[in-house]
């Protein structure tokens, strides 16, 4: 959660050691979560993933620090949303976010086939042929699978969950998740990165690949 919390933090804040008014920070907070937006296939993709949204009254922000502004100032109650659900802390609403986001992840990757269509969903994708829904699960998985935790410890790294404790007790070091470029001690926020990465993965694999150019004779 620790990870977790100082992501969100470095969200609202400039640079470190900063200190914004309510305003500013409200502002600037929910500037960045703002950001992102486009008709790019990838970024719409990870749009629809389960998100953790911060609840004041009737009033949805997507920050932390800026919901617990808006609550002082109207002196209203914090509720942390995800989906359906509503919880009363961060740490219970990031659990349900780790949760929620492994099992969307997951049904997004297995094929899926409806008895009176006879139509096969995978990843996204609607197909009456079976071959065609094996050929893009095929794919699907592939390139989720390559995408995996592997562990640093006292700057050492290892692939392994046993050599990384070993190393964390030899070494009186903590361990480090490290999922593509994110590295955080918090084994949900590492579920969490892992779930998204593959997710990412997987909807890059179903991108269509661009054409070769092709060379103009002279």
């Amino acid at each position: 959660m620790k990870s977790f919390k100082l992501g969100l933090l470095a969200m609202a804040l400039v640079s470190a050691g900063t200190t914004l008014r309510a305003d500013d920070a409200k502002g600037k907070c929910d500037a960045a979560c703002a950001a992102g937006t486009g008709t790019c296939p990838v970024t719409a993709g990870m749009a629809k993933l389960p998100k953790l949204v911060y609840m004041v009254g009737t009033k949805s922000l997507c920050c932390e620090e800026s919901a617990k502004a808006v609550a002082t100032e109207t002196a209203s109650k914090l509720e942390y949303v995800v989906g359906t659900e509503k919880f009363d802390s961060s740490d219970k609403a990031f659990a349900s976010l780790v949760a929620q986001t492994e099992k969307y992840v997951t049904a997004f990757a297995t094929p899926s086939t409806c008895s009176i269509s006879g139509q096969t969903t995978i990843a996204g994708e609607s197909l009456t042929c079976s071959v065609a829904a094996g050929e893009v699960a095929s794919k699907v998985k592939k390139a989720m699978d390559r995408v995996v935790i592997s562990y640093k410890v006292g700057g050492q790294s290892c692939n392994c969950p046993v050599e990384a404790k070993a190393l964390a007790i030899s070494k009186k070091a903590k361990t480090l998740f490290v999922v593509e470029n994110e590295e955080t001690e918090c084994d949900q926020t590492a579920r969490l990165n892992l779930a998204r990465a593959k997710y990412k993965a997987a909807l890059l694999a179903m991108v269509p690949a661009k054409p070769e150019a092709k060379t103009a004779v002279q």
